[in-house]
């Protein structure tokens, strides 16, 4: 499998890199971290230098929430501290048509001087209809000198047209040795290295998340909660979903845990050769399916979750 970093080089070597690209790959295997470092060494010709702002970058992702755009305008006028980040802040289900059109306006203009216009959509999938279909349009006739990328988990939920107009790279999840030495030297302090390195999956951006979000307490409370039906505590379980429902991060990871557990499980049936593995996988298909549902429509977490967990418990043997 060709390195992205020279299979990128190769590629400037043929010409200039314009065009549009998928930059694919897992949750937290670092496809951002890969945009900004090309975006820099396409426009400074250095892989490693950090481009914090450029006026022919754009980059595109899930706008804040009209409620939280509100927030943010109250506390400015309160002459309150506001924080440059984004980090936490409340976003809505879905990147939006309006979202699009603003990024091929910006596509439109002429470069300040790189001679090289660069669109970054930020999870792509996310995209809605609309959305989709007004980028389209732009993939079909695309402005010259102009570089967009679409950085994508799931290319399954973009247009095939989409697809079929696009260059793919691909971010494959590190070993688990690298993914160790990497917790070991950015959380020194951290106990748990191993079974982190085995739940994050090659992903060294959820390993990140899983410590910084108390992700191996979550973990465990995970499990406890994947037992036979008499064995199901129903009070915790309703105390559990309360307490992910309110917490996005915790959500996330819950996400990870229960999909790796459904995953390990219809594999170990297969294996054995049993009837339940065709159940397992079926199940795990749903849970996608209800989890991107949740993900783009303001449906109950908590319901959800409650019977998740309860399905689960009538399966287990």
């Amino acid at each position: 499998m060709t390195d992205p970093k020279e299979q990128i080089k190769s590629i400037l070597k043929q010409g200039k890199m314009t065009g549009s690209w998928m930059i694919i790959g897992p949750y937290g295997v670092g496809k951002k971290a890969f945009a900004e470092n090309l975006c820099s060494f396409l426009l400074t010709g250095n892989w490693e230098h950090k481009l914090d702002f450029h006026p022919d970058v754009k980059w595109v992702e899930r706008s804040l929430t009209e409620e939280e755009k509100k927030e943010t305008v109250k506390a400015i006028l309160a002459g309150k501290e506001v924080s440059q980040s984004d980090e936490g802040r409340a976003r809505k289900k879905e990147i939006t048509v309006d979202d699009i059109r603003d990024a091929l306006k910006f596509l439109s203009l002429k470069s300040s001087g790189s001679g090289l216009r660069i669109l970054i959509i930020n999870l792509a999938d996310e995209m809605n209809e609309n959305a989709s279909n007004a980028l389209l349009k732009m993939l079909e006739e695309p402005y010259p000198n102009t570089l967009i990328l679409l950085l994508c988990q799931n290319t399954g939920r973009l247009l095939p047209t989409i697809r079929s107009r696009c260059r793919k790279i691909m971010l494959r999840p590190l070993p688990l040795d690298t993914i160790c030495n990497q917790i070991r030297q950015n959380f020194p302090d951290c106990k748990d290295v191993e079974l982190i390195a085995t739940l994050c999956d090659g992903s060294i951006g959820l390993a990140k998340d899983i410590i910084e979000n108390n992700g191996i307490e979550l973990y465990q409370n995970v499990l406890s909660l994947c037992v036979p039906s008499n064995q199901l505590n129903i009070e915790k379980l309703i105390l559990f979903a309360d307490m992910i429902q309110k917490d996005e991060k915790a959500y996330a990871l819950m996400k990870v845990f229960v999909l790796n557990l459904i995953n390990e499980q219809a594999k170990k049936e297969a294996k054995a050769g049993t009837i339940l593995a065709e159940h397992w996988t079926d199940l795990y298909q749903e849970t996608t399916q209800i989890f991107r549902q949740i993900d783009t429509l303001y449906l109950d977490k908590k319901q959800f979750i409650m019977k998740l967990f309860l399905q689960i418990a009538e399966d287990i043997k």
